[in-house]
């Protein structure tokens, strides 16, 4: 007999979003997998439209009355220790940190539904699973890949002695907590996203729509998590299923334009997957509708390689690093300069986007290191095509081999913010200076400046609302709290905005929005600096029916 269908409300707690816009993939595959079985799947971001997350919290909640809530944890911060806008701070260092919010939130949903069990998973809660249920207070949560443990979960509910046979479940166990085996990565049937979740529209619109092409790392990069996640064994999904899956995506989503695999390195193990990969992108035709990017390593890489990538129109994200063979080999990189430099040059000579990532301060740097990584830097200087991104320090997180290095250390010089259970609390390895530090004596030595614009603030804030609820159909909450938005707001998401009310047939609308914007403009105090906005806002009302 087919289980009784239950309603599970989904939470995207990644407060991050507010900054940077990636929307819940992990969520997206679980909620697809449930609905193959029948249940009914709310995905919901808690810290919009409204600031105050419990009045979000509590019309979502109504709204969907659950029978479960599951708590999507991606990050337990940025991992960046030098956050110009951050809210966390200690001696040396100033970072977002998430964890927090996600208790305030837990907090709210037990004062408004105490009866409906919570569970987590996600990447952050992956890394230090029991350490986080006993912080949160909650029994449950699920390790690794979610999508089918949760669906027994949910139909084993509330029959502990099901519960405790379900693989990467993670659940109360007396006073203690039990950690089931985990299953290997697959990629199932299910697995593969004919629809995107049109809440987070804006997001994959404007920062690319994510797509996995396979999981597992083999790498020992002493700072990462992926291979502890995702597992060392890789596992692929057929390339056949991939462009289907981009070919779908072309015809439903005509406002994508650009796809970033989600992959932990695009050319890993080996280049005959992705090879093989790209080349089915370029026969299908989808290079001609589709931007496409990645991360890499450096190693392997080759001219046959670089050329598929250019003719695609691939932008690549480098890793890297550090230029300084020392570092390199002391944190368990598998290439070496050489081998950055050559990728360098070959994206260089195949005008091939791409930007480098480095970390500064990671075990066995020294000022020596970090001026030679700034001179190749000031060699291969930043273009039209190559640009930088750096951070400073090592997050040190559970299970590590820089986790593994600090313990064995037995020192606490080169160590910044706070040791904790589960390493949940931002804790970071910087040498030879704080991560503050050394940030401003790289500034202060390279020529070109490297800005990360991390920040989040009321206009932001009205521009994500309105887009949230465009995304979501609530057209008369998008216009009227449009019209309530300040200038800056109103101008940032216009564009937005006009396209999805035309889309929608809501031409009066889009031409109410356009004129009182229009108005607004010419009457500010910068009208001047306006003009390239008036001309795009008085170019779409030419676009418009005459009014009757």
């Amino acid at each position: 007999m087919a289980p009784e269908p239950k309603r599970v409300l989904l939470l995207y707690t990644d407060k991050y979003y507010l900054v940077k816009q990636v929307y819940p993939f992990g969520l997206d595959l679980i909620a697809n997998h449930l609905r193959q079985f029948g249940h009914y799947v709310t995905i919901e971001f808690p810290f919009l439209p409204n600031a105050d997350p419990e009045s979000n919290l509590k019309e979502i909640l109504e709204r969907t009355d659950p029978d479960l809530i599951g708590l999507g944890f991606r990050n337990l911060d940025t991992t960046m220790s030098c956050e110009q806008y951050g809210e966390h701070t200690g001696p040396g260092y100033k970072t977002y940190y998430f964890f927090p919010e996600l208790k305030r939130l837990v907090q709210i949903l037990r004062n408004h539904r105490s009866e409906v069990p919570i569970i987590v998973g996600g990447g952050a809660f992956t890394i230090s699973p029991v350490d986080i249920l006993e912080r949160l207070g909650i029994e449950y949560g699920i390790v690794g890949q979610g999508e089918e443990p949760l669906r027994q979960f949910l139909e084993a509910f509330p029959d502990e002695r099901k519960i405790s046979g379900i693989p990467n479940m993670v659940f109360k166990y007396g006073d203690d907590f039990h950690v089931n085996p985990v299953r290997s990565y697959t990629f199932q049937e299910l697995s593969t996203l004919h629809h995107r979740e049109e809440k987070f529209n804006y997001a994959y619109e404007n920062a690319g729509l994510p797509v996995q092409v396979k999981r597992g790392c083999n790498q020992n990069c002493s700072y990462c998590v992926e291979p502890f996640i995702e597992g060392r064994r890789f596992i692929f999904k057929d390339q056949g299923e991939v462009i289907e899956e981009l070919m779908t995506i072309a015809e439903k989503h005509d406002g994508i334009k650009t796809i970033f695999f989600v992959d932990t390195e695009f050319n890993l193990p080996d280049l005959g997957y992705c090879s093989i990969l790209v080349k089915e992108i370029l026969e299908s035709g989808l290079h001609e509708h589709f931007r496409f990017s990645s991360q890499f390593l450096p190693r392997p890489f080759d001219h046959a390689f670089a050329k598929l990538l250019a003719e695609a129109g691939f932008a690549i994200i480098l890793t890297c690093d550090s230029f300084a063979d020392s570092v390199l080999e002391k944190n368990g990189s598998s290439y070496r300069q050489k081998d950055i430099i050559e990728t360098i040059e070959l994206c260089e000579k195949f005008s091939i986007d791409c930007t480098l990532a480095l970390i500064f301060g990671l075990p066995g740097e020294t000022y020596d290191t970090i001026n030679h990584t700034i001179s190749q830097m000031m060699y291969y200087t930043p273009n039209a095509f190559r640009r930088y991104e750096y951070t400073v320090g090592g997050r040190i997180y559970q299970g590590t081999p820089l986790c593994h290095f600090v313990e064995q250390q037995g020192v606490d010089h080169n160590l910044y913010g706070k040791k904790s259970a589960g390493h949940i609390e931002p804790y970071y390895y910087c040498s030879p200076a704080s991560p503050m530090k050394l940030k401003a004596y790289i500034e202060r030595t390279l020529p070109f400046p490297t800005i990360y614009q991390n920040k989040f603030d009321e206009t932001r804030q009205q521009t994500l609302a309105i887009s949230y609820l465009v995304d979501q159909n609530r057209w008369h909450e998008a216009t009227a709290r449009y019209f309530e938005s300040d200038l800056t707001a109103r101008a940032s998401v216009y564009d937005y905005l006009f396209r999805k009310l035309v889309d929608s047939d809501r031409t009066e609308a889009a031409r109410d929005i356009s004129e009182h914007l229009l108005e607004a403009l010419l009457q500010s105090k910068k009208s001047a600096e306006n003009k390239d906005q008036v001309a795009v806002v008085q170019y779409y009302l030419s676009l418009l029916p005459t009014s009757s």
